[in-house]
């Protein structure tokens, strides 16, 4: 600003002169002179100019006003989004025990806190820089499975609509994050369906408007009469006294995890003024080649569903594939059941299937879809039972290419028999229902399979975390791979492997192309394989049994299942006989500083998540007291209370109980603007924190 304001007075200076020896000279120059012309042309671009820097000077002004409010309110929106935020750890226990007396011994309330407790440590992680974007090759149908599942587990209880868009451009096989997209999508559908929304579309489309280079836009809408508030404060987590819940934690971790992928994620209104979120990352393909039909073409297609807009949806996915479609709503289909043997395959929904309609069905050579919706509370159909193949919504293109594919390729009767040719997996069982719990199981309970060797093909780092914490004390050797790839190559090196858990939604290679390639090895044909997965919808569990598995086991894990299936596959063994109760608690050494039981608690009452949590901790703020020290010593006080704001809440998750009163007093004089007092509780908190950090240390090196 001095600058422009020295450059104006010289321009005065000069225009002053000019004036001057214009005035000195004029007489001396004739009117229509070229001198006179110059004289005037120049003392008029002194006055442009003089004017232009005003207004410039104006305008900078101006913009610095504007950025000034806008970096406040980014400043206050931080503040509070920290102070929010940082309640999440004084609070976790309170909504735990709550929830848990309301609901007791419910999945739902398991659920819920679990979610709670990972959104912590994903806070925790992003809060420490920990959180790395790996691209690999990655399917879009296994990511989007990856994220009904995951969706279905979050929120029994709850009924959904959920439909899929995705334009028929683009390719299934990309360059990406799988795990961190499958947490930003899930993140914002648990938000919408926690906000009551039992109607979500999800369109995605690449676009390349904006940017040199394609972007892959995911649009969810809520069709939620929600204000979006410009896209800002939606994104700040607020605590609901009410419910007694963080209502957005999810969307601000989505929306970090968006910008670490070289993306963004906005909410806003669309014209019908219902709530979206839009999500775009770069779209990066290995091939650019144009893709090919994914299934035969032509058929003749009668689509009937309860919903009009999924019947809809159907119906462009299958004309999008090259086949002639006719919808009819429900009331229309009953009428006219005569009509069927003008078609070629039905899709109908499950709840659809009468006796009446059965009893036309059968005199017509007509192939039949049943639809269900994986959403659904449980409710049984007896009659769609009869159904040739059975495929569950949101449905995909990839998803309805498959079915499509296996009744054009095996012969009609096997599809009503088994669904798919299965490859062979050897003399091993194949265990087709879910796994029962095998009651009365503790941690200690796994010793009795010491010594096996287990290969865990699992991408999600807690997911591999939590696993080891269930077996940690049976002294079974576990080898992990991070995608089928990596299994391949240990299994290369190492043949004697008792059992193998494969996770389906993987980068690089997922778990069905890895088992298919695993059984084409015959030294591995009797090795049994359970998959691992959040989806086990009646068309994915077929595909798991014909890519050569021989059971499944519903994310997220519980340790009674997995009792069961070492007992089938390691003893080999049908009949599970109850095991005898074992007490699972043990003595817990003391750790100055460290309420050990407190802290498990509040985590879950899981000790693998705990441990998790005082990892990231020590990473994100084990040094923290030289942050405080700085800060005081520029007299930042403000910022310094948005920390320790943060900190109290952690420390009360932890069970750093001492520390907790140091920040707590800490708090209290910050508050209160009684800056002379606050010197003596940075030491104490330094000297604290030191301990806690040894504590830590000790604590996670005894249970290693």
């Amino acid at each position: 600003m001095h600058k422009i304001k020295f450059v104006i007075f010289l321009t005065l200076l000069i225009n002053v002169y000019l004036l001057a020896d214009t005035v000195i000279q004029l007489d001396n120059i004739a009117t229509d002179s070229e001198d006179f012309t110059m004289w005037i042309a120049l003392f008029g671009l002194g006055i442009i100019s003089i004017l232009a820097l005003f207004l410039s000077s104006e305008r900078v002004n101006s913009f610095k006003k504007e950025y000034k409010s806008k970096k406040d309110l980014e400043h206050k929106i931080q503040a509070s989004q920290d102070a929010v935020l940082s309640k999440l750890g004084e609070n976790i226990h309170t909504i735990a025990k709550d929830t848990l007396e309301t609901h007791p011994s419910t999945t739902k309330s398991e659920n819920q806190l679990l979610s709670i407790t990972t959104s912590l440590i994903d806070f925790l992680r992003i809060k420490s820089k920990k959180v790395k974007i790996e691209n690999n090759k990655i399917k879009l149908s296994h990511l989007f499975n990856d994220v009904s599942g995951t969706l279905k587990s979050s929120i029994k209880g709850k009924e959904l609509e959920l439909i899929y868009d995705i334009d028929n451009s683009i390719s299934e096989e990309l360059m990406s994050d799988t795990l961190n997209m499958s947490k930003i999508l899930t993140n914002i559908l648990l938000y919408c369906v926690e906000n009551d929304s039992n109607f979500i579309t999800l369109n995605v489309a690449k676009n390349s408007l904006f940017s040199q280079n394609d972007q892959l836009f995911f649009t969810i809408n809520s069709h939620l009469k929600i204000d979006a508030e410009s896209g800002i404060n939606i994104f700040r987590s607020n605590y609901n006294e009410t419910t007694e819940e963080y209502d957005s934690l999810g969307l601000f971790i989505s929306r970090e995890l968006s910008l670490l992928m070289q993306g963004d994620l906005i909410a806003r209104n669309d014209e019908n003024n219902n709530l979206e979120f839009v999500l775009n990352i770069p779209y990066i393909v290995e091939s650019q080649e144009e893709i090919k039909t994914r299934a035969i073409t032509n058929k003749n297609i009668l689509v009937v569903d309860s919903l009009q807009e999924s019947a809809t949806q159907t119906k462009k996915i299958l004309e999008s594939l090259g086949h002639l479609v006719k919808v009819l709503n429900p009331y229309d289909y009953l009428e006219n059941l005569h009509y069927f043997e003008m078609y070629e395959i039905l899709f109908l929904d499950e709840k659809l299937f009468t006796n009446k309609a059965l009893s036309q069905l059968e005199k017509t050579n007509i192939k039949i879809v049943s639809v269900s919706n994986i959403f659904k509370i449980a409710d049984e159909f007896p009659n769609a039972k009869s159904a040739d193949l059975k495929i569950s919504k949101p449905l995909t293109m990839w998803q309805i290419t498959d079915a499509l594919s296996q009744i054009d390729s095996y012969n009609f009767n096997n599809i009503k028999k088994n669904n798919l040719q299965e490859i062979n997996s050897g003399n091993v069982l194949v265990h087709r229902n879910s796994f029962q719990k095998t009651r009365n199981i503790s941690l200690s309970s796994f010793v009795k399979f010491e010594n096996k060797k287990i290969l865990l093909v699992e991408d999600n780092v807690i997911n591999q975390k939590v696993f080891i914490g269930v077996l940690g004390k049976s002294n079974m050797h576990i080898s992990i791979a991070k995608h089928g790839k990596e299994a391949l190559n240990i299994l290369a090196k190492e043949k004697d492997f008792d059992i193998i858990f494969m996770d389906i939604n993987m980068p690089v290679m997922d778990g069905y192309t890895a088992s298919i390639k695993i059984r084409e090895n015959s030294e591995f044909t009797n090795i049994p394989i359970i998959a691992l997965s959040a989806l086990t919808s009646n068309d994915e569990v077929a595909k798991m049994f014909a890519s050569g598995m021989n059971g499944y086991l519903a994310k997220p894990l519980r340790k009674e299942k997995l009792f069961t299936v070492f007992s089938i596959y390691l003893e080999n063994i049908t009949q599970i006989q109850e095991q005898s109760k074992q007490n699972d608690s043990k003595e817990q050494f003391a750790f100055y500083g460290l309420n050990i039981n407190l802290g498990i608690s509040k985590s879950s009452s899981n000790e693998v998540f705990y441990k998790e949590i005082l990892l990231e901790f020590k990473d994100a703020y084990g040094n923290i007291d030289r942050v405080f020290e700085k800060l005081v010593h520029d007299f930042r006080y403000e910022q310094l209370k948005i920390l320790v704001i943060d900190i109290k809440g952690l420390t009360g998750t932890i069970g750093a109980e001492k520390l907790n009163t140091i920040v707590t007093n800490l708090l209290k004089n910050l508050s209160q603007k009684k800056y002379d007092d606050i010197a003596p509780l940075i030491i104490a908190y330094k000297e604290e924190l030191k301990l806690l950090n040894n504590s830590i240390d000790e604590y996670l090196a005894s249970n290693n």
